[in-house]
């Protein structure tokens, strides 16, 4: 039998640097921490997506946001499934990309890609499409 060594759950531990976060590339055990409210600021620059357009992303209100500075894993999972994207696209294409998130795309249903960032079966097209533009598949 196949055995999974899950993240041990650790009060303490709390992501507040992007950088570290992007680069050990284990977000499936980061993402079982808590996040700081200095960590989504910097994935917010990363972005350029507003306060408003986040909240409406992540598992939390804007008071709770505004309230607090420590968030727990539902809202970990999601700041940095935002922050792959973001940080795949602007690799590949430079600051190009937050024009391409923000236009009416054909080969994503005519929607803007950014409106993908809801759920993770979003995230999983826009990192999908990223990948063939990348590579130059249009098709």
């Amino acid at each position: 039998m196949k055995t999974y060594n899950l993240p041990p759950s650790k009060a303490s531990s709390i992501l507040e640097e992007p950088a570290v976060a992007y680069a050990t590339g284990s977000y499936y055990s980061l993402s079982a921490q808590s996040i700081s409210k200095t960590y989504i600021k910097k994935v917010l620059k990363l972005s350029g997506l507003s306060v408003t357009e986040l909240i409406k992303l992540i598992p939390i209100s804007i008071d709770t946001y505004k309230r607090k500075s420590i968030f727990n894993p539902s809202v970990t999972e999601k700041i940095l499934e935002i922050e792959e994207v973001y940080r795949r696209g602007l690799d590949a294409f430079g600051e190009s990309f937050h024009d391409w998130m923000a236009a009416d795309n054909i080969a994503l249903g005519g929607v803007k890609p950014k409106a993908l960032l809801t759920n993770s079966f979003g995230i999983r097209l826009l990192l999908d499409e990223i990948g063939r533009l990348e590579y130059g598949v249009l098709a």
